[in-house]
């Protein structure tokens, strides 16, 4: 396939061209195409189609559409994939002419860097070359025609930068000069580069009155039209002009191409906003030799998805990059939860280093060798993210202390000898209030500080999901903090994207039926956390059975530990609660009321063990019709032992077991809860104040 967006959007097969139906589907790949090999939200593609007011049905159309494109393009493969949360437009190496644009780019500066103009100017006409008129041309989405406005605006950035090579170093012909640069004028006539370049450029064709004139007539736009001056760059070269300054009848001589000895540099951009982890980030700087001289010096940064593994490992890369002069190398080994083979990775550090394809072994060892004796010497940094197993890094490991590797993984790879290993876990409330203030404005974060820290709650204090709703929040002024927590509550669709960032369904995926089916169950227990007998009523199984279980969801992330002194608590972040509603489809409605009248049986049976020891009076006919179902006598006793304590600490999830049970018609378990509670509300003295009964 073929894709052309440099003008108007055009796809081809086998040079013949591929005729796209209906206004939609010609909106929406186009739409693919600009983040062509990236994914692209459902929700983006739904703007780009309706702007402001789509219809209910907007979601259904778009896999409409997508479903039309993948017929329209297929040729016997199917292009799009399904990428939670939205859909990738697969594109390969030159297919596509915004991406050869960018190699061009990219290449020009290169020769720039490396002292060749005339190869920088080849590559950048090379680049101009490839458009056919306005990027997008014809697509009329409001979106899209901002995307096409910022890729004129690279185009027309691109030619003033080959214009001024030209120019500088005398490569083009002079009048031709003049006659292109007095076209891009009279279009973009507040242009001051342009301006400066044309004038430039009529001076040294022995033009100097004409060079002056076009001064004089941009000098009157600006003042006429906007009531400014003209730049000092504008008016110094008038001045120079009048002068005639020597050196502006001269190109500069081109400069002799350096020996290019630098290595790759191919760390991810590091971010603006990074915040927090000083301790963490001090250990990773600290990497030191090993004490043996020998081994290559390893850092592995372990932690749950989305605690911010990448970018600490980024940020301290860039920072250590000036120690490693030879090269900074970055490989993902992972995508999707399906592991990089280490082969292909060899092979792409190989090319990094100059190795034609045809150099590059077949072979994994022959790889792995070949890579270890191209590093032997070099100080080089290599970031190896997203690790599965001990067995992927082993063969992308140099064989020098010269070198630094730094690991990220989900896994703890205890197999993996390592000089410094760095735990992540999810922020403090301070790192985690000032990234929301960075992201959202302080302002704004400060004018509701509590609910701020709700916000930080329910997202678990994960670094990504407080990046994201904060993000959310920048892009709609008008919601306020609360307005965030209750899409959040209500399973707004943007936390796919973090479900899928954070691997959550990848880690559900991996427990045992029983672990998930008590995940699913969880959403049960409206408490702000719980203890460790919650799983027994939940499945019906014994208490030490429960505690296994609830630590098969710690290991994997999906509830957090709570060391408490009366005992282990969990609790349940509240975007990884909603992802636990949705998948309460597998459970059945049947099967979800049997587990709640048995959680309500349980919560019944502790707190009436409760009244008697705080000494309440016989209830009589309360909740007698309600079903019980009792702890271990050892465990209930020893949980009610200071029944004041254990009410305290239980208190509002009683209470809202109570309406739970109300409106769910276990009308005889809320009555019987309820009236429990009147024993500690007559009891002020023992709690030192009165608690509200539930109204």
């Amino acid at each position: 396939m073929e894709y052309r967006i440099l003008g108007p959007l055009e796809a081809r097969r086998d040079g013949a061209v591929v005729e796209i139906s209906g206004t939609r589907q010609t909106t929406v790949l186009a739409l693919l195409l600009v983040e062509a090999n990236r994914i692209v939200p459902v929700d983006r593609l739904v703007d780009g189609v309706w702007n402001e007011a789509p219809p209910a049905t907007s979601r259904s159309q778009i896999h409409i559409c997508i479903s039309s494109l993948r017929r329209q393009l297929s040729g016997g493969r199917d292009l799009v994939d399904t990428c939670a949360p939205g859909y990738r437009l697969r594109v390969d190496e030159g297919e596509l002419d915004l991406h050869s644009f960018e190699a061009h780019v990219v290449a020009a500066h290169a020769a720039v860097a490396d002292g060749v103009p005339r190869r920088a100017v080849g590559e950048l006409r090379s680049a101009l070359s490839l458009w056919r008129g306005p990027a997008l041309a014809g697509v009329g989405s409001q979106l899209l025609r901002r995307v096409a406005a910022a890729l004129d605006e690279k185009r027309l950035a691109v030619h003033e930068e080959c214009l001024e090579l030209e120019l500088a170093h005398g490569l083009g012909a002079p009048h031709e000069l003049v006659s292109e640069l007095a076209v891009l004028v009279a279009a973009h006539p507040r242009r001051e580069r342009l301006l400066a370049l044309l004038m430039t450029a009529l001076y040294r064709v022995g033009r100097q009155a004409e060079a002056l004139e076009e001064y004089r007539k941009a000098r009157a736009r600006f003042v006429g039209d906007l009531g400014i001056e003209p730049g000092e760059e504008l008016s110094g070269l008038y001045q120079r002009i009048l002068v005639h300054d020597p050196a502006l009848s001269r190109p500069a001589e081109p400069r002799p191409s350096p020996v290019r000895s630098r290595g790759p540099r191919r760390l991810p951009a590091d971010i603006v906003d990074f915040t927090g982890r000083r301790r963490s980030l001090e250990r990773l700087m600290e990497v030191s030799e090993p004490r043996d001289g020998t081994a290559v010096p390893t850092v592995v940064v372990t932690g749950r998805g989305g605690v911010g593994k990448t970018t600490l490992a980024v940020h301290a890369a860039h920072r250590l990059a000036p120690d490693f002069p030879d090269g900074q190398l970055f490989a993902r080994l992972s995508h999707d939860g399906v592991p990089e083979d280490p082969h292909d990775i060899l092979g792409r550090f190989l090319r990094a280093y100059g190795f034609a394809d045809q150099d590059v072994p077949d072979g994994r060892e022959e790889r792995a060798e070949t890579y270890r004796d191209l590093m032997a010497d070099r100080r080089a940094l290599v970031v190896l993210d997203d690790v599965v197993s001990e067995s992927q890094v082993f063969p992308l490991l140099p064989g020098t202390p010269l070198c630094r590797v730094v690991v990220t993984s989900r896994q703890p790879l205890a197999g993996l000898p390592a000089a410094v290993r760095v735990r992540l876990t999810p922020f403090t409330e301070g790192s985690a209030l000032e990234l929301a203030g960075r992201i959202a404005g302080r302002a704004r974060i400060d004018a509701d500080h509590d609910a701020a820290v709700a916000l930080n709650e329910a997202c678990g204090y994960l670094p990504l999901a407080l990046r994201l709703a904060a993000a959310r929040l920048a892009s709609h002024p008008h919601w306020t903090v609360a307005d965030m927590i209750a899409r959040l509550d209500s399973g707004s669709s943007w936390l796919d994207d973090l479900e899928d960032q954070t691997g959550v369904h990848l880690a559900y995926a991996g427990l045992t039926e029983e672990a998930r089916r008590l995940f699913r169950l969880l959403p049960l227990v409206e408490a702000a956390d719980f203890a460790s007998w919650v799983g027994a009523p939940l499945l019906d199984v014994g208490v030490a059975r429960s505690e296994a279980l609830l630590d098969e969801l710690a290991d994997a992330d999906l509830v957090v530990v709570r060391p408490h002194a009366d005992g282990t608590r969990y609790w349940v972040p509240g975007w990884i609660l909603g992802y636990a509603r949705r998948r309460q489809a597998e459970e059945g409605e049947e099967s979800l009321r049997k587990a709640f009248e048995r959680l309500l049986g349980a919560l019944l049976h502790l707190s009436e063990k409760a009244h008697r020891v705080q000494g309440g009076h016989h209830l009589q006919l309360a909740g007698n019709g309600a079903s019980r179902w009792e702890l271990p006598g050892s465990l209930s006793e020893r949980l009610i032992a200071d029944s004041a304590g254990w009410y305290t600490r239980e208190r509002s999830w009683v209470l809202t077991a109570v309406r739970q049970a109300t409106s769910a018609g276990f009308a005889e378990h809320a009555w019987g809860l309820a009236m429990c509670t009147v024993t500690f509300a007559e009891s002020p003295t023992r709690q030192g104040r009165r608690p509200a009964l539930p109204m």
